[in-house]
């Protein structure tokens, strides 16, 4: 992958980031660290920038950890779903070998009932 060299402004700071990812997207996530920490140091103006940077990187270190947790339970949904999928497949199969054998077995009743009715010529 490609390493890309990004300049980005957050709190007045300038960073020079060396990232996989494009420059737009590196972009956005500074802009919205920068915005945040504006956000909680408008609300408190005693707060310092360390402190605000504290606060950003607990709410997304949140966010991260309950999107791992969501995404978890999802795989795990999607194994029982899986799961269910293929009893059903292996209980539709039995059914069909069933169906099958059942027919089977009709025709040969058929055929062994022929056998003893009367047959009529054609004149």
């Amino acid at each position: 992958m490609e390493r890309n060299k990004v300049r980005v402004t957050i709190a007045g700071v300038n960073y020079s980031l060396i990232t996989d990812e494009t420059a737009e997207y590196t972009n956005e996530i500074a802009a919205e660290i920068d915005s945040k920490m504006k956000e909680l140091q408008g609300a408190n103006p005693f707060m310092s920038a360390n402190q605000a940077a504290v606060l950003v990187a607990i709410e997304f270190a949140d966010k991260a950890r309950k999107s791992e947790q969501t995404a978890e339970g999802y795989r795990a949904q999607i194994k029982d779903y899986l799961k269910d999928a293929s009893e059903a497949q292996t209980e539709r199969d039995f059914y069909k070998r069933e169906l099958d054998r059942v027919r089977t077995e009709a025709k040969a009743k058929s055929n062994q009932m022929n056998l003893f009715t009367p047959q009529t010529d054609a004149q």
